[in-house]
């Protein structure tokens, strides 16, 4: 059988996964069931190239094979059925791997016959000690060395995120560039980043239009879990007092009267007018008017929250 299951709630472990399964597969197709629909995947799971070519298909968020209220949607079961058929005459040349993160439904049969033929990977959560150890083997790996102090710091100001705990370890080995000690200190200065951080530096490249930067920070925001709403949220005060700053302008109000009016500070009010300098009143009115919808749509249940501020940034940066 060449379909697999990888169940983790984690980058890493997904990815450690899918580099046992498709080892020296080089021509790899990835997939999303959230913007792709399972005949097109099976279509190329079943293709055969002039050479019988190996390829693994990796298709991601595999949702209707886990235990949320709609698993059992007729949906589901259409893609379900779908896929069983494929697997009576599936491609010998063609890795077909499903991820799910999160529960699977282990009535389904798809998930017994996975298993049965030894093709489920299942990454366990983990506790903030296994995430420490895990992150303490990743360096003797990489023959660096590391105290549990350091460790723990990482951790902790990745919110008990191993994902994002990685990502921190990996930028600290590529600031040493040769195995050796991980310094506490060093540690310290190249873990600064916080949530908080993050959420402004990710409204202020929305706010100057720089897509490349706001899709980036916008991944790290998923991996540190911010919820959508409370990026929303910022961008609206910002833009709301780019819009009163503008009114009270107009009515000849003083900076001071501004500053009172508004609760600001000089330096705030100062990046206030930097950002006006980008937008028409028009523009600013507009956007404000988008992020309202977007803000309840969300919370109507009406837009999925993993493309709402992709669609928004895409929309509102170009």
């Amino acid at each position: 059988m060449n379909t697999y299951l990888i169940i983790s709630e984690t980058i890493y472990h997904t990815n450690e996964a899918l580099k046992k399964i498709k080892k020296d597969i080089k021509n790899t197709i990835s997939f999303n069931m959230e913007e792709n629909n399972i005949d097109d995947i099976l279509s190329e799971a079943s293709y055969l190239s002039l050479f019988n070519e190996d390829k693994c298909i990796i298709v991601r968020n595999a949702k209707f094979l886990g235990t949320l209220k709609d698993a059992d949607s007729k949906k589901n079961k259409e893609i379900s059925e779908k896929i069983l058929k494929y697997l009576e005459h599936e491609n010998e040349h063609t890795k077909l791997i499903f991820i799910l993160n999160g529960k699977a439904d282990t009535k389904k049969k798809i998930y017994k016959l996975i298993k049965d033929n030894n093709n489920l990977y299942i990454s366990p959560s983990l506790t903030k000690t296994e995430m420490k150890n895990e992150l303490s083997k990743i360096c003797n790996e990489n023959k660096y060395s590391i105290n549990d102090k350091s460790l723990w710091h990482i951790l902790n100001n990745s919110l008990g995120n191993f994902d994002l705990a990685y990502n921190e370890l990996i930028k600290i080995m590529t600031y040493y560039g040769k195995p050796g000690e991980i310094k506490y200190e060093d540690v310290i200065n190249l873990t600064s980043k916080t949530i908080e951080e993050n959420n402004f530096k990710l409204v202020d490249s929305i706010i100057n239009r720089d897509i490349k930067s706001s899709l980036k920070l916008l991944e790290e925001s998923r991996i540190l879990k911010i919820e959508p709403t409370i990026i929303i949220s910022l961008l609206y005060r910002e833009f709301k007092l780019m819009l009163a700053t503008l009114i009270y302008e107009e009515n000849k109000m003083t900076i001071s009267e501004i500053l009172s009016n508004l609760n600001l500070t000089e330096w705030m009010l100062d990046k206030v007018h930097q950002n006006l300098r980008k937008y028409h009143k028009k523009e600013i009115k507009e956007e404000i008017v988008k992020l309202s919808k977007l803000d309840y749509n969300l919370k109507s249940g009406n837009i999925n929250k993993d493309i709402a501020l992709v669609s928004y940034i895409v929309d509102s940066c170009l």
